[in-house]
């Protein structure tokens, strides 16, 4: 059996590499490092409308960083109520019913105010319990020192013994001065039974009675 020989197949030809000037190289660079710049700048620009927007909206102005990392601050720890205690709830739910019981009270004032008051009957007047004293023939009280002097004188002049002076002086005014002239007249009848005074004297005396006597 007779082989045919097989054709070789021919091996590709090797192209030179292309030649690529330096002018396209920077323009190429240059269009791929513009494209990232182009970019940023945008997601800046969209930043900062969004943070103005945020400013107007919500009224806080906010900082704009400097590149420096952002330090987180730790929220404030807002102050708990402190919590009432038993004795404080007691004081209010006291003063509460206090309240409460003034508010009835005036209320109640202001009803019995509002009532109209019956005028009051008037007052009749006690009838008075003692008697008035009947007038009776004494001693005038007005006159008592002009008395003293004259009777005290005539003592004298009728030679009445001086020890009796001052009980014979006030006897007799004190019963015709308080009682009636005719106890005064008694007396001096009794000192002259008594042997005090005499006849003469008794009459002396008895006639001052007379003269000092007035109805009252």
């Amino acid at each position: 059996m007779v082989t045919t020989p097989t054709k070789p197949t021919p091996a590709k030809p090797n192209l030179p590499p292309a030649q690529i000037t330096p002018k396209a190289k920077k323009t190429a660079s240059a269009q791929t490092t513009s494209q990232p710049i182009k970019q940023s700048e945008e997601e800046t620009i969209e930043k900062e409308d969004d943070s103005i927007l945020e400013e107007q909206v919500l009224g806080i102005p906010k900082r704009r960083s400097r590149g420096l990392t952002s330090v987180e601050e730790a929220p404030e720890s807002t102050p708990e109520s402190p919590t009432t205690s038993s004795k404080a709830m007691e004081i209010i739910e006291a003063t509460k019913a206090r309240a409460s019981a003034n508010a009835t009270v005036e209320q109640k004032q202001k009803t019995s105010n509002s009532t109209p008051l019956k005028p009051a009957k008037p007052r009749r007047r006690p009838t008075p319990q003692f008697q008035p004293a009947t007038k009776e023939k004494r001693l005038d009280r007005s006159r008592h020192m002009e008395y003293k002097y004259e009777v005290r004188g005539l003592l004298k002049e009728i030679d009445v013994a001086e020890e009796y002076h001052s009980s014979l002086l006030g006897s007799i005014w004190a019963k015709g001065e308080r009682q009636t002239a005719q106890d005064a007249k008694q007396f001096i009848f009794d000192k002259q039974n008594e042997g005090i005074i005499d006849d003469a004297q008794a009459e002396k005396l008895i006639s001052v009675v007379d003269d000092y006597t007035i109805r009252r």
